[in-house]
């Protein structure tokens, strides 16, 4: 090789490694502001952000993800069926495109589900196999590549499935109880995990192993949590307990 194409290849290589540990950087920046963004603002604000950094890095599989993930959020915080109807339906263009640019994205299967499901529920067409179908091997996908995003997400997504799916369309409690069991294995920390499993217990009228599941969540360590989901998951925890004792 003559020093020419030597000394080309070696500038490349230190220009595709600058570029790969600012686009890291980005990465790391935005899911600290997603993690504390509360306000509709503050995600219209991450969601210009992630646009900025597509015009840097345009096949970058990770940020269009990560936009499908605000605009996911951003649905579930708006009111009215069309807003929720625009930003599921726009988080499904990043989670498409996402899975287009990298075939094993885990996060970019998991939210691609999470999208559809949650735009079916919007219009009425949750309980329908155009739904379920997709939705189902949404998860399966992402359980395939790396069922542990977002602390157990497509086992708990599952979960959650066959709790509330109707028995002729294929709800299961004995499944939604194992997807609970194993999301609780990959997200030890994460309380919709233990509030699903004593969900799918009450359900089952097992009433002792829910209430069970409740105390071990009321007493773990979530300091490390978000604050405010905390509080969301042990004042539900409590509500759940109420509804056990009157049983």
């Amino acid at each position: 090789m003559s020093p020419v194409l030597s000394s080309k290849g070696f500038i490349f290589s230190i220009l595709f490694v600058g570029l790969v540990g600012q686009e890291t950087e980005l990465i790391k920046k935005i899911d600290h502001r997603y993690s504390s963004a509360k306000s509709i603002y503050d995600l219209n604000i991450l969601e210009k952000l992630v646009k900025r950094s597509l015009k840097i890095f345009p096949e970058s599989d990770k940020l269009y993800w990560r936009l499908g993930r605000i605009y996911f959020k951003l649905g579930n915080k708006l009111e009215t069926e069309s807003e929720k109807t625009h930003y599921f339906s726009l988080c499904m263009v990043q989670t498409k495109k996402t899975i287009e640019i990298n075939s094993q994205s885990a996060n970019g299967y998991f939210y691609n589900g999470l999208c559809n499901g949650t735009l079916g529920q919007v219009k009425g067409i949750w309980s329908s196999l155009e739904t379920i179908k997709p939705f189902k091997e949404d998860m399966e996908s992402s359980i395939s590549i790396d069922p542990s995003v977002e602390e157990g997400g497509p086992h708990r997504a599952l979960g959650n499935l066959y709790l509330k799916l109707p028995y002729i369309l294929g709800g299961d409690l004995k499944l939604s109880i194992i997807h609970f069991q194993r999301a609780i294995q990959l997200g030890p920390k994460f309380g919709e995990n233990y509030l699903g499993l004593a969900e799918a217990y009450i359900e089952s009228r097992d009433f002792m192993l829910a209430k069970d599941i409740l105390y071990i969540l009321l007493d773990l360590d979530l300091s490390l949590q978000n604050e405010e989901s905390v509080l969301g998951w042990k004042t539900d925890a409590m509500k759940l307990l109420k509804i056990i004792k009157s049983q």
